[in-house]
């Protein structure tokens, strides 16, 4: 049986199309029987619904039901290989590209570092990036369905779907209409949201956050943000931009601050605090990771600013935990890929959180790491596919056909 938690894109009315697949892909092989049973369709219905989605080949005969006196009704299952989804995250350091099955497997990576400063720099680089990707997959044509995309920027749903702003880092990514602008280019649906909200996604369809519903993910890298899962759905926040933690004002000293482009805490507990400290006059150490390898080995100099920058994030937390009350905290970003991580970060700063919330919730370090952002990636755009399939106006000439139509609304 599939997980339950299964992020999709936003929609006002869920069909019964769309919920007859959902059944399907989750807890398949299932009778049409007990599909009218759980949505409380006519038989009739729900064997209309099936026939199209089989037809459509989104589902298939998989054998058939226990034997129990009466006629044996046919089980169907998804096909996963019906299509192929693509993920896409606009990393700080390099780009990573993904392309998986309809049920999340990912079969073919590739990443390549991009020079997104200028607006005119971006959509050519995209197209040459993803175009290899799909080139590197397969010599053949392949159905590459939807498209996912994770950007470090504030990603607006209202008033208009996918305009990205705030990308600190990619300046050429500002103040345009990227989802857009992506679905005329590679002529497929594009979901795109926010890397740090991604990340959360991805752990909780395939990390260390599977089967939990109230989750906070939180990202430490050269800056810090946030993804907030709420009773499984991700939260945005009225201006889209929910999670920028990396503002949060840790101590009354530091209202009186500046702290330029960036914000108060991850000016204080950003990775550049360990950067910088390997990089000082003097420093004996040759990196980030040489730096805690040191730490971990007991050098005092290093423990003492890894201790500093615990404690910032501990009163983080703390304060996020106060409010929210998740069931489990992910650290992740590239925290999570450092040396030792658990010993010198995850453990230190459980400690400083059980003297003000107790044991509960779990700290856990990511599972997925820096690959966080794009499974979040590859989960969006099978929820695209998914709702185009539970589209009212779905019929059985193919599914490629329907996404076509999205695509064309879409633009």
């Amino acid at each position: 049986m599939r997980k339950k938690l299964s992020w999709i894109p936003e929609v006002k009315v869920v069909s019964n199309r769309r919920l007859t697949l959902q059944i399907i892909r989750e807890e398949g092989p299932i009778s049409r029987a007990e599909i009218a049973r759980r949505l409380h369709l006519s038989r009739p219905t729900a064997s209309r619904i099936v026939d199209a989605l089989e037809q459509a080949g989104l589902i298939t005969c998989t054998g058939k039901s226990q034997p129990t006196g009466g006629r044996l009704g046919e089980l169907f299952s998804f096909r996963d290989d019906a299509g192929f989804v693509l993920g896409l995250e606009l990393g700080t350091r390099e780009a990573r590209v993904a392309i998986a099955t309809l049920n999340g497997e990912i079969v073919s990576r590739t990443s390549r570092p991009l020079l997104l400063e200028t607006r005119q720099s971006v959509l050519p680089q995209l197209s040459l990036l993803v175009n290899d990707a799909v080139n590197h997959f397969s010599e053949h044509l392949v159905s590459i369905l939807a498209m996912g995309v994770a950007v470090p920027g504030v990603v607006h749903t209202t008033p208009i779907p996918g305009y990205v702003d705030a990308a600190k880092v990619f300046l050429g990514l500002n103040d345009r209409p990227l989802q857009s602008e992506l679905e005329h280019l590679f002529g497929m649906p594009v979901a795109m949201e926010n890397d740090v909200n991604l990340a959360a996604i991805g752990e909780c369809q395939f990390g260390c956050a599977q089967g939990h519903r109230d989750v906070v993910y939180l990202f430490v890298g050269r800056g810090i943000g946030a993804g907030l899962v709420l009773d499984g759905n991700l939260f945005r926040g009225r201006s889209q931009a929910a999670g920028e933690v990396g503002n949060m004002v840790i101590d009354r000293a530091n209202l009186y601050q500046g702290f330029g482009t960036r914000g108060c805490l991850e000016s204080l507990a950003g990775i550049d605090q360990l950067v910088a400290a390997s990089q000082a006059a003097g420093s004996p150490y040759e990196s980030t990771e040489t730096f805690c390898e040191q730490a971990f080995a007991g050098d005092q100099r290093a423990r003492d600013v890894i201790r500093t920058m615990n404690e910032y994030l501990a009163a983080a937390i703390i304060n996020l935990v106060s409010v929210i009350d998740p069931e489990i905290v992910v650290l992740g970003g590239d925290l999570s890929e450092l040396p030792h991580a658990q010993e010198l970060f995850v453990q230190p700063i459980e400690q400083l959180t059980r003297r003000h919330i107790g044991d509960t919730p779990r700290i856990r370090l990511s599972h997925l790491q820096g690959g966080a952002a794009l499974y979040g990636a590859v989960q969006a755009a099978i929820g695209v596919v998914l709702n185009a399939a539970g589209r009212s106006d779905f019929n059985a000439e193919g599914m490629l056909n329907v996404l076509a139509e999205a695509a064309d609304v879409a633009g």
